[in-house]
């Protein structure tokens, strides 16, 4: 389908701005759409605090602060937005009907040409393909929070997606400094959120059951398995086990592993009585008392860190 030059993002919010800042470092010119003028705002002081961090981290030239910056232009006007975008990344809440109303916005402004690609997270790419009159042209764009530093985003072809538009796609990504992975069939969850999942079961029903707390399960992540898999996959890994002693483990702990298909109760519960985490203060953990502002801009900082780490 050609090459991208020139990009467009719908939606401001905590990944949509994130998804602009990465079109506009690998050199190709982005319009950031809203609603909400005042969400634009917000999203540009973002965006200059993020290039700022990346700067000074050495992530990022001195001169490229204010180079990458200009090439993101803002709008509340979506045909304006979008005007002579090659690719449109779509960035709304996880509404289907918001994203059926974008979408035919989108098919009204757009060439026929121009490729849709979503960041959803859940929403399998067929249906969303189904809302629009150019499945063959639309794709999945699974970016991960916060998009300009995380490296991976997730591409996912839908029954209709052409061959060129995944290659265009992924050209495009890898152009951009990330790692882009194909997902060549379309499931719920694609690759990341279903062993991101798996894992959270597991996590969450070892503190149900009482054998540990929610603060000694998540060291035990974050001192071993989150170490050791920066360089070494849990498929690669078992091959330096050997597949022969994860077949004997596999035999008899398999069998003992958390395997409800709906949610847990210890999360059904807190769910219920509005202990949501972050967002509402309070959830495994007890955030009243903390600067979630802080928190946040220390968690980046320790991303910043292992990538600068794994880059060297």
């Amino acid at each position: 389908m050609g090459q991208i030059t020139r990009t467009a993002v719908i939606g401001s919010g905590i990944m949509g701005h994130g998804i602009a800042l990465v079109c506009a470092r690998s050199g190709v010119p982005v319009t950031l759409f809203d609603i909400s003028a005042e969400a634009l705002e917000n999203a540009a002081k973002k965006l200059r605090q993020a290039m700022r961090q990346l700067v000074d981290n050495d992530l990022a030239a001195s001169g490229d602060l204010e180079s990458v910056l200009k090439r993101i232009a803002y709008s509340t006007n979506m045909a304006e937005a979008v005007k002579g975008a090659d690719i449109v990344f779509e960035a709304v809440p996880e509404k289907l009907p918001l994203k059926r109303s974008v979408y035919a916005d989108l098919e009204a402004a757009c060439a026929p040409q121009t490729i849709f690609a979503s960041n959803t997270s859940g929403i399998p790419i067929n249906t969303l393909a189904a809302l629009t009159k150019r499945p063959e042209r639309f794709v999945g764009t699974h970016f991960f929070m916060p998009a300009h530093l995380i490296p991976l985003v997730e591409v996912i072809q839908g029954d209709a997606t052409r061959e060129d538009g995944i290659e265009t796609v992924m050209a495009f990504l890898a152009g951009a400094g990330k790692i882009p992975v194909r997902v060549r069939r379309d499931i719920p969850g694609f690759i990341a959120n279903r062993l991101q999942h798996a894992l959270a079961r597991e996590a969450m029903s070892l503190v149900q059951k009482g054998i540990a707390s929610a603060e000694d399960v998540d060291a035990v992540v974050k001192t071993s398995l989150a170490v050791r898999m920066l360089f070494t996959g849990p498929v690669e890994q078992r091959d330096f086990n050997g597949l022969d002693t994860h077949m004997s483990i596999a035999e008899y702990l398999y069998k003992d592993l958390e395997d409800t298909k709906t949610p847990l109760a210890i999360l059904a519960d807190k769910v219920a009585a509005g202990d949501l985490g972050i967002k509402s203060g309070k959830g495994f953990y007890d955030w009243r008392d903390k600067d979630i502002a802080a928190v946040n801009a220390a968690k980046n900082q320790h991303l910043i860190d292992v990538l600068k780490l794994t880059a060297s």
